[in-house]
């Protein structure tokens, strides 16, 4: 079971497009997913399954060591989701780094039911995102083509490198994934910048701007599904083939630290390290 967290701190970067296509794509190859909606706005809740807030499930959520028994099927054969709530931010203002520990026991708790985990995290590296970071080996960021999101881009990039050495070793290098990308000059730019600063950590496919996503979601369905022969959904298959193909991708195997095992068990040392780390 491959858990993986779609993370970006800016909003309109296409995280939750991204989250809930790429779900898509990989249950369509025949591969079960779970998407786990932890962004309390609720948006790939709202997107899947029709809902934007469940006051329940965050208590559920964060009380239960199986989520999975809170899962949801879609209308996606081999989709299901759990929903997120907007009690989620109440909660992670009050409980702070516990929350985070929450977070991680809930998805390690996971049965191996499904093959994938996609985790649509805040626009924002908070204690919810911390804990799925805790949790996931991978990470996608979504980058709009726009400069103006090249620096957050590079935010989040560093964050991910001090997430791996204070909190999670097992945590591979980020797969960067341009999204929102159109015809115009500015957008190839942009790209080009990317590739320069990030290398092979850029996916090879670029996601294309498209009106079709935005149907797709206010017809609750994913793109796949809503416009399968649309280039939108072309995209997101070649992405969900790329985010395949990185599993044959050797990565440096680390030990992971005393101080590691000891945030494990220890929740006011989740919050000094995201302190530090952030």
């Amino acid at each position: 079971m491959r858990i993986v967290a779609v993370v970006n701190r800016k909003g309109g970067s296409g995280k939750t497009t991204t989250a809930v296509s790429l779900a898509a794509a990989l249950a369509e190859r025949g591969l079960p997913t779970l998407l786990v909606d932890i962004d309390p706005q609720g948006s790939s809740s709202g997107w899947l399954a029709g809902a934007r807030a469940d006051h329940g499930r965050a208590v559920a959520f964060v009380d239960t060591c199986d989520i999975g028994s809170i899962a949801e099927q879609t209308a996606i054969p081999g989709l299901e989701i759990v929903r997120s709530s907007d009690r989620l931010l109440t909660m992670e203002q009050t409980q702070k780094g516990d929350i985070s520990l929450r977070v991680l026991r809930a998805l390690q708790g996971l049965q191996p039911y499904w093959a994938f985990v996609i985790i649509d995290c805040p626009p924002s590296l908070s204690y919810l995102s911390v804990g799925a970071l805790m949790a996931a080996r991978e990470v996608i960021i979504p980058v709009e083509a726009h400069s103006i999101a090249l620096p957050g881009a590079a935010a989040v990039v560093h964050e991910m490198e001090r997430i791996q050495s204070t909190l999670n070793p097992g945590l591979r290098n980020p797969l960067i994934v341009a999204c929102r990308v159109n015809r115009t000059v500015h957008a190839r730019q942009v790209v080009d910048e990317l590739d320069r600063s990030y290398g092979w950590r850029l996916a090879r496919v670029t996601i294309r701007e498209s009106i079709r996503l935005a149907e797709a979601e206010a017809a609750r369905l994913p793109i796949t599904s809503y416009a399968p022969e649309s280039g939108a959904s072309s995209d997101y298959r070649l992405l969900a083939v790329e985010l395949l193909e990185r599993a044959e991708i050797p990565e440096p195997v680390r030990r992971p630290s005393s101080r590691w095992r000891r945030l494990i068990g220890r929740s006011h040392h989740v919050a000094a390290a995201y302190g530090r780390a952030v």
